[in-house]
């Protein structure tokens, strides 16, 4: 039987583990919402450049316009892939500090490959834009 300030105890450990599993879970929430934050200005950054590089190709100053359209799609690629680092960076670092023995061994996590996935999809559609952009 346990006493009294045993069952005070038990019931403290787990309410710890149980707030550390949710700001575990708000923390990855947090990661995936920046990451979604830096695709978006990627996006805008890679359209903006595939926009002027279009626009203004048939006007005098062609050449510029598709060194700085050209320019825009390279810097919004790498948003891309800082995205990517970042949220690789914040969901190991959760997964060695807070994630179980069990996931820890798991060579594959559906989230972390998802995410690899759409960050190189994203890749090759930018390369796609500017090639479209020189034609």
């Amino acid at each position: 039987m346990l006493t009294e300030n045993e069952l005070k105890d038990k019931t403290s450990t787990k309410m710890a583990e149980s707030r550390t599993d949710m700001a575990k879970s708000r923390t990855l929430l947090a990661a995936e919402r920046t990451y979604s934050a830096w695709i978006r200005t990627g996006f805008a950054i890679a359209s903006a450049g595939l926009t002027i590089g279009k626009a203004l190709r048939d006007t005098g100053s062609a050449q510029i316009a598709l060194l700085i359209g050209g320019a825009l799609i390279i810097v919004g690629m790498l948003t891309f892939v800082y995205a990517w680092i970042n949220y690789r960076t914040i969901y190991h670092h959760l997964l060695e500090k807070y994630g179980s023995e069990k996931e820890k061994k798991t060579p594959f996590n559906l989230n972390i490959t998802a995410i690899s996935f759409f960050t190189v999809s994203l890749l090759m559609i930018s390369i796609l834009g500017f090639w479209v952009m020189l034609d």
